[in-house]
């Protein structure tokens, strides 16, 4: 039998903490060498590298900016990631196919090339559906096929870049991979097409919407009709109506089997679920405390953390199950490096100082945990 091979952890921070306060990579840098601990950064496309909003002239400039600034404060840019400007829109999910193509085209290819020149990851989300498309089973398949053909088409040009490739994982049927039934299948589904690999992202706060979701039973149906309960307002159109007009509940419940996307399971609404069954897939990790019912993107300190349910020891440990199980056919390899991303986001009312000690006492925080990046997850646990 071969020795388990785990993987090296690293501790790293996104810069969307700096959108519209440090732009220019001398200054996230110079702040991040301020907020201490932290070597290794990740890129949201969100400050000012996002190619919608660019151009290549400007990117060169960038790149050769994050070069001099990786050598003068001794940092890494390990990983690119998508941010608002591209979640805040159906994207690859569109009923347009130049609208999908243009995401592909304008967006993902030149972020992958930029990657590749620094030599680090690319990593996103860029699709959603939107509700006449969840409430028709027949329209959502056809909108399910056109996002896995477009993850082909970027699955194939990361792998033909040498960039590895990821997709972050959400918590509602509205935005894709938001299910470990789910996304299994999607990976499955886009690598044998691809013949080569793509990842995921887990986030450490994107199980709170889940709960809403669970396939209700022939007796949550019954309870609906005697009662209207919030959960009634989270079923399909079709559904709801005809709980409302008391039809034969198991002839409700046997209609939601066409609605089968829209459904959770219990294990779903647990990060540590999450981390125990695909964290040996997920070579970026977004770090974020929660108390299980927002994903705010909070730091890990004090205050957070007294009702926080992310703790690095537990994190290390059900990231370390997935990689005692056995390997699962049609998967991706199993990644050797995990970085932990810090992805805590700040108000334009913050300060500059709160911002900062924030992000140091988070960083102290998971140091504790993980005193020096490269360390094997076996060392941790």
């Amino acid at each position: 039998m071969s020795k388990k091979v785990y993987p090296r952890i690293h501790l790293a921070i996104d810069n969307c903490f700096a959108i519209k306060r440090w732009v220019r990579p001398h200054d996230w840098m110079e702040t991040i060498d301020e907020i201490g601990g932290i070597r290794l950064i990740q890129a949201s496309t969100d400050n000012e590298i996002d190619p919608a909003h660019n151009t290549q002239d400007f990117r060169d400039e960038w790149i050769d900016e994050v070069q001099h600034n990786e050598r003068q404060f001794g940092f890494k840019v390990v990983s690119f990631y998508s941010g608002y400007a591209q979640y805040r829109t159906v994207g690859i999910a569109s009923h347009s196919p130049s609208k999908r193509n243009a995401m592909i085209e304008l967006y993902f290819k030149p972020t992958v090339d930029a990657a590749a020149r620094l030599g680090a990851q690319v990593g996103n989300t860029l699709g959603a559906f939107s509700e006449p498309v969840l409430e028709d089973p027949e329209n959502f398949a056809r909108a399910y096929k056109d996002v896995e053909d477009c993850l082909v088409r970027m699955t194939k040009y990361a792998s033909e870049k040498n960039v590895m490739f990821s997709y972050e994982q959400m918590y509602t049927p509205t935005q894709g991979m938001w299910t470990i039934k789910g996304c299994r299948k999607l990976l499955k589904r886009v690598i044998a097409r691809a013949n080569a690999p793509m990842y995921i992202t887990i986030d450490t706060a994107h199980q709170v919407g889940q709960h809403m979701f669970i396939k209700p039973t022939i007796r949550d149906i019954e309870v609906m009709q005697l009662k209207k309960t919030p959960r009634i307002s989270y079923l399909p159109l079709e559904i709801q109506d005809l709980i409302f007009k008391k039809e034969n509940p198991k002839q409700i419940y046997s209609m939601l089997d066409k609605y089968d996307y829209w459904f959770a399971e219990p294990e779903d609404c647990d990060v540590y679920q999450w981390f125990s069954q695909l964290g040996c897939y997920s070579p970026i990790v977004h770090l974020q405390q929660t108390d299980g019912r927002y994903s705010e993107h909070r730091p890990f300190t004090e205050q957070y953390n007294k009702n926080g349910i992310i703790k690095p020891q537990k994190v290390f440990t059900a990231i370390k199950a997935s990689y005692d199980q056995d390997e699962e056919a049609g998967m991706p390899p199993r990644v050797d490096d995990i970085y932990l991303a810090f992805e805590v986001f700040s108000s334009v009312m913050d300060s500059k100082e709160k911002i900062i000690n924030d992000l140091r006492e988070s960083v102290k925080y998971w140091r504790e945990a993980l005193p020096r990046d490269g360390i094997r997850l076996n060392e941790l646990v």
